[in-house]
């Protein structure tokens, strides 16, 4: 009988060790910079957003999901415990992913969850039918920037941030896979949602919701798991394949076709979104016109739910916030150019600006650089008062929208994944019943006729909707694929860095150098910023991503400065040393236009 129990507990020990072998595999992990304490003084830079604003952009729900609200509060870390792990929502940890703090508001954000985070009360789920309270993300999560200088953390609205949005997404789906799985695990989760006097009926129905949950997620997990080459191509910090996603949320998850999956392989930096409003065209391929367009696809890459399979897929049932995206999108745009979320001076917490430098700088900026990414926003201030403006293109509605200049991929030489991809790519309409489509015509199938039934409903005259559409005109084409990059206007450059579309090289200082001046290698994922170089840090730091020019889309040559003819990646005459700080530090200090409010 000793020999017996002897064996019985060999065997519990070769199993529970077993399990933590395998649960210690790279897919059971989540690789995040340990919490560091951000600096003791928060400055914010000067935008035009007054506190209610901002606190609006960083909190409006737009109709994504994550998960159900009360489970988020309730879900405990992905650790490996027998006594419990601390709590997924729990502030410092959220901030491992680089997510910033934010206060707390009764009514937008009750519990004090980080920026971009949002509560909705009212979420209307298309596949069950059942409205509930969920935590979703909203754009301010990854367009709110931070940069850490001394003792100062200077936060700049509307730049990109320094966030890990894949380690996230999978340290939620561990968190909820671990509940799922461990017994005790889930007792602790359900006591949290429901109490410790609750009735056996409610304990049935929260398992119900719960099973059902992580089936439909099931679909998901199975075709882009590890190995299956969708996601395998990491992004890393300030980064995510943005058209792919999109594409795969909509053509593959909401259409219910595994066959719609594509390899993400074309990751972007996150874009400012300043002045964005009021361009003719945006993303980095230029390929998006119409706001409510971007909007809602972006929504429904960051998670809103649609329905867009079985007998009733035409009907576009989905969970889009329309009513939040416009809110947040007037709180971009203001009433007119330049007077909504505006670009972000040089703080006063750096160091000062050289007089001497800036006239340099500005002499190289207009012989070298203004061809391509516009005059100074005064100058283009001024011109968009004038009978017949230059740089401002009048639409039917007579609206001015800046004219922005497409340079061909050839020309610019940048990494020509996004771009190429994009045209390249065509889904399986399925129950839509446009047979195969292309990523564009299907962009614009789903995001319109999501928009046109939120029309109907509210029952919206044509000239209503034209005005829910950032009065685009209609006879204007909304979706576009063709091999360009957008040069945009670059007051507020230096709060952005990485740079290219694809944030592969590190500073302002090594985009204006040749290539071989450029780093192959460097790590991403700290908020420290140099005012010299301008960039930030890319020291090695434990949970940092490596970043490595040759995997695929993180290409850093193009958009070269060197002696030679012009073209296939060469923009510019070589740069000495001092001309190229000249340029950064007149960079540095341009300023949006002063204008009436």
């Amino acid at each position: 009988m000793k020999g017996i129990a002897i064996g019985a507990i060999f065997i519990i020990l070769l199993l529970v060790g077993g399990a933590y072998l395998y649960l210690h595999q790279s897919e059971f992990q989540v690789s995040v910079p340990e919490y560091q304490s951000p600096p003791e003084q928060l400055v914010r830079a000067e935008q035009g957003w007054t506190n209610d604003q901002r606190l609006h952009f960083d909190h409006t729900p737009q109709g994504t999901r994550l998960v159900p609200y009360d489970w988020f509060m309730a879900l405990e870390q992905p650790c490996l415990s027998l006594y419990g792990c601390e709590l997924l929502a729990d502030k410092t940890y959220l901030a491992r992913f680089g997510f910033l703090s934010s206060q707390t508001d009764s009514k937008l954000n009750p519990d004090g969850l980080p920026v971009g985070f949002a509560r909705q009360g009212d979420f209307h789920d298309p596949d069950t039918g059942e409205t509930y309270a969920v935590v979703g993300l909203t754009c301010a999560a990854c367009h709110t920037g931070e940069l850490h200088y001394g003792k100062y953390a200077v936060r700049v609205d509307g730049a990109p941030a320094m966030i890990e949005v894949t380690e996230f997404q999978k340290a939620l789906l561990l968190a909820v896979g671990f509940t799922q799985k461990i017994p005790f695990r889930y007792g602790r989760f359900e006591k949290r949602i429901l109490g410790p006097n609750a009735t056996e009926a409610q304990r049935a129905d929260l398992k119900r919701r719960f099973t059902a949950f992580i089936d439909r997620a099931q679909f998901e997990i199975d075709n882009t798991g590890p190995g299956k080459g969708i996601y395998d191509n990491q992004a890393g910090f300030n980064r995510t394949d943005a058209l792919t996603r999109i594409g795969n949320q909509v053509f593959a998850v909401d259409m219910k076709n595994a066959a719609n999956f594509a390899p993400a392989s074309a990751p972007v930096r996150f874009p400012q979104v300043w002045d964005a409003s009021w361009f003719t065209w945006v993303q980095y391929n230029s390929s998006i016109s119409d706001p409510l367009v971007r909007n809602v696809g972006e929504a429904l890459g960051v998670r809103a739910a649609a329905k867009l399979y079985g007998t009733d897929a035409k009907d576009f049932g989905n969970s889009v916030h329309i009513e939040g995206i416009k809110e947040l999108e007037s709180l971009l745009s203001g009433p007119a150019p330049y007077r909504g979320l505006r670009p972000p001076a040089w703080p006063a917490e750096f160091p000062a600006l050289e007089a001497q430098k800036i006239t340099r700088g500005a002499e190289l900026y207009k012989s070298i650089c203004e061809h391509c990414h516009l005059p100074p926003a005064e100058e283009l201030a001024a011109d968009l008062q004038k009978p017949h403006p230059t740089y401002w293109r009048e639409n039917g509605q007579h609206i001015r929208l800046l004219q922005l200049t497409d340079v061909p991929v050839t020309e610019v030489g940048t990494d020509p994944h996004e771009a190429i991809d994009f045209i390249n790519r065509t889904a399986n309409s399925g129950d839509l019943g446009k047979g195969r489509i292309s990523a564009g015509d299907g962009l614009e199938l789903v995001t319109s006729g999501i928009a046109n039934k939120f029309f109907e409903k509210m029952k919206l005259t044509p000239a209503q909707q034209i005005e829910w559409r950032g009065n685009r005109d209609p006879a204007d084409p909304v979706v576009r694929s063709e091999a360009i990059y957008k040069a945009r206007p670059l007051t507020g450059i230096w709060a952005v860095s990485p740079y290219l579309h694809n944030g592969s090289i590190p500073n302002l200082y090594a985009l204006l150098s040749p290539q071989s001046d450029r780093p192959d290698t460097f790590w991403t994922g700290s908020k420290q910023f140099d005012p010299i170089k301008v960039g930030h840090d890319t020291a090695e730091f434990k949970g940092a991503y490596f970043y490595d020019v040759t995997k695929p889309g993180n290409s850093n040559r193009g958009h070269e400065f060197k002696d030679g003819p012009r073209g296939n990646g060469v923009v510019g005459p070589a740069l000495s040393p001092d001309d190229r700080f000249a340029i950064i530090e007149f960079l540095k200090s341009l300023k949006a236009p002063e204008v009436q409010k």
